[in-house]
């Protein structure tokens, strides 16, 4: 028996135990669920074969580096050999139940489920993804070509390999619009069926589900478009449906299947990633330190791609894996949640990116941070004011030498860390993000002999040198707005 017959068996069994007369209408919703779920399925799938290939290319791009700052080293593929040719297609169950090529073929198989219209949407947005798998998996033959015929000491054949890899950039991205516009497809399909709540059979538990779901995914894509003005207020909505979705008691369910230990296993899982989720995502809102080897990246390449999209997406065990098994066990015609892909990011080597001065990683600030690593901040009561968006820094201890030990972050970028102050200037140069707001926040480690901290910053406005004062203690930090006049 197929898996489709199995589950529609499944479900038509199950409610006529439940006394749930099944309508024509419910069968044909059945059906049509079903065809929706295979373009979820393979969206899904799709998002794992691209988590292979990130890290894939990004080992790559980190080789190519070590290369090129370090001439003796040598370039390591990360590895063509030990992975199938199709990284998407899956012909000894390498690393899919079911691969997204397969998936592909079933949504080809299944047309005439849905209307020609909601097909018509559906087939052309899922192509352009298959398109784009295809050839984010050709990308990875195409850099290991270049490799073996180009000589990589001459700075154009080099430059074509960073070109190539921004075009894996520009896929990755482009995947996840499409993504983001058959989901919109589904659930606007889905919304015309008109399933009742005999059909949902636990709607308290499928909207606590999808609420939760809602919530997350919200928090995931503001912190992929690096928009994280009303973060903590993303994170309190989490809360909230996490308390809601807490609150359900699956024993109050008695002789139904949400007592099933394999359901509460699901559910605790859930609960217990999106705690972790959340506790991650608290961390980045205080700009809490993140990893020496993705300093280089930026923190939100670090949160989203690392910190937090494990404990949403199914490798990780994360919780649309979770909800995806609960849907699928109930047999209930609901679609299946979406995971969300990775982004992929160059980095450049240093030989290669002369930069001279500091930038921030989040390109608009709209708003001073108000808590930071676990401590309230403090407004400065005066500004910075300088007269170029490029600005020579000088940082210092202030008056006595105390062995004062602080952090200073600009525009929640860390400059240093735990630094010990002396008289001697520690120098750098910032370029100023052209719109929404700039600062500089001081953050005590140690507070020396003499609390609190202190450091003096110098710089120039209008061709004359100025001195600013910060102060911080183990309570407070203390932000410093700098404006552009």
């Amino acid at each position: 028996m197929s898996f489709n017959k199995y589950l529609f068996f499944t479900l038509t069994v199950f409610l006529l135990i439940q006394n749930v007369p099944l309508s024509a209408q419910g069968i044909e919703n059945t059906a049509k669920v079903k065809a929706l779920n295979n373009y979820v399925n393979f969206s899904n799938e799709s998002t794992h074969g691209l988590l292979i290939v990130h890290r894939l290319l990004e080992n790559f791009n980190k080789s190519i580096n070590k290369f090129v700052d370090l001439p003796d080293q040598k370039i390591n593929f990360y590895s063509n050999k030990d992975l199938p040719q199709d990284i998407f297609e899956d012909p000894d169950d390498w690393f899919y139940e079911t691969s997204p090529n397969e998936w592909y073929k079933k949504i080809e198989q299944s047309k005439d489920q849905l209307p020609t219209g909601v097909e018509s949407k559906l087939s052309e947005t899922a192509q352009k993804m298959k398109i784009i798998i295809a050839s984010i998996n050709k990308i990875r033959f195409d850099l290991e070509d270049m490799i073996q015929k180009l000589d990589l000491t001459k700075r154009e054949n080099l430059s074509l390999v960073y070109d190539k890899l921004e075009e894996a950039v520009i896929m990755y991205k482009e995947f996840y619009t499409h993504q983001q516009v058959l989901e919109s497809e589904v659930a606007t399909f889905y919304k015309t069926l008109k399933v009742t709540e005999n059909e949902i059979q636990f709607p308290e538990v499928v909207k606590s589900i999808s609420d939760l779901y809602v919530s997350t995914r919200t928090a995931l894509h503001a912190l992929y478009i690096k928009e994280d003005e009303n973060y903590a207020e993303l994170i309190k909505k989490q809360q909230l449906a996490l308390t809601k979705f807490s609150g359900i008691q699956l024993t109050d369910y008695n002789s139904t299947r949400l007592i099933n230990p394999k359901i509460q296993i699901y559910w605790n899982n859930i609960i217990k990633q999106s705690k972790e989720s959340i506790a991650a995502q608290q961390l980045f809102v205080e700009s809490e330190n993140i990893p020496e080897e993705f300093k280089i990246y930026n923190k939100y390449y670090y949160y989203y791609n690392i910190s937090v999209i494990n404990k949403f997406n199914r490798y990780g065990n994360g919780i649309v894996f979770e909800m995806n098994r609960i849907v699928d066990y109930l047999s209930i015609p609901l679609p299946r949640f979406f995971e969300v892909p990775h982004y992929f990011k160059v980095i450049y080597p240093k030989i290669l990116d002369k930069t001279e001065f500091l930038a921030a990683s989040d390109p608009v600030i709209k708003a001073l941070p108000k808590t930071v690593k676990g401590r309230s901040v403090v407004t400065a009561t005066r500004t910075i004011n300088v007269d170029s968006f490029i600005v020579d820094f000088q940082m210092y201890d202030h008056k006595i030498v105390d062995r004062d030990i602080v952090s200073l972050s600009f525009n929640g970028d860390w400059i240093v860390e735990k630094y010990s102050l002396t008289e001697k200037p520690y120098i750098f140069t910032l370029k100023l993000n052209e719109e929404g707001k700039n600062f500089l926040l001081l953050h005590a480690d140690d507070m020396g002999r003499q609390p609190p901290a202190t450091i003096a910053l110098s710089y120039k406005y209008k061709g004359k040198k100025q001195l600013i004062i910060l102060n911080s203690d183990t309570l407070k930090s203390e932000v410093i707005e700098i404006i552009v006049k």
